[in-house]
């Protein structure tokens, strides 16, 4: 789908950006979104406890959240991508810095049949040291059972051992569902050594209390 690069337009609505907001709003407003459209999006900004792990989510998976990520990942709407962490990416910089940036893997055949890295979309514009240290084999996580997907670890391989020597890293994903991947992934890295913490942009409502 064709977006328009015109950065007054909301990438959602198409309208402008400003749309729904208040007086103040409109001076200080900076995004991709038009007010109304980003009210759509329920905000949490809190830890949470997902499966022993604690798990820094940005916002709820709700139905809204679940729709465009639909829309950006399999309609390969990669404009769309922006929306996510526009207004996050300065928080995350500051409250990050010093971390390696981590992602939580996608199957190479996915990423193909996608024709890119999704959660790599998501985080490019962010400014921490990355590195690409999984592999994922490819299997569809939708299609597995729940008893499947909990152990996932055995579907994902760290490939730079290299990644446990770094003292601190952020290890990210686009949705915490089950919590399996995060699991996989951050048993894969964590050392005694090193620090380890988790982002998430969207949180399944069934972790939240």
């Amino acid at each position: 789908m064709r977006r328009s690069t015109n950065t007054g337009e909301c990438l959602v609505c198409f309208k402008s950006v400003l749309n729904g907001l208040n007086l103040f709003e409109l001076f200080v407003y900076d995004d991709v979104l038009c007010g109304n459209c980003r009210k759509q999006l329920v905000r949490l900004n809190r830890t949470y406890d997902v499966n022993g792990l604690s798990v820094y989510a940005f916002y709820r998976y709700n139905k809204i959240l679940e729709k465009w990520m639909y829309q950006y990942k399999e309609n390969k709407d990669e404009t769309l991508g922006k929306c996510f962490i526009y207004n996050l990416k300065r928080w995350i910089e500051w409250e990050y810095r010093g971390y390696v940036l981590v992602l939580v893997p996608s199957s190479i055949e996915k990423t193909r049949e996608r024709g890119f890295h999704a959660l790599s979309g998501l985080f490019n514009s962010v400014r921490l040291d990355r590195r690409d240290c999984f592999i994922k084999d490819n299997i569809k996580q939708s299609k597995l059972s729940r008893i499947e997907r909990n152990s996932i670890e055995s579907y994902i391989h760290l490939l730079d051992e290299s990644i446990r020597h770094c003292p601190k890293i952020l290890l990210v994903d686009d949705v915490c569902t089950t919590g399996s991947s995060l699991r996989a992934c951050y048993d894969l890295i964590k050392t005694e050594d090193n620090l380890v913490k988790i982002c998430v942009i969207g949180l399944n409502e069934s972790w939240i209390k």
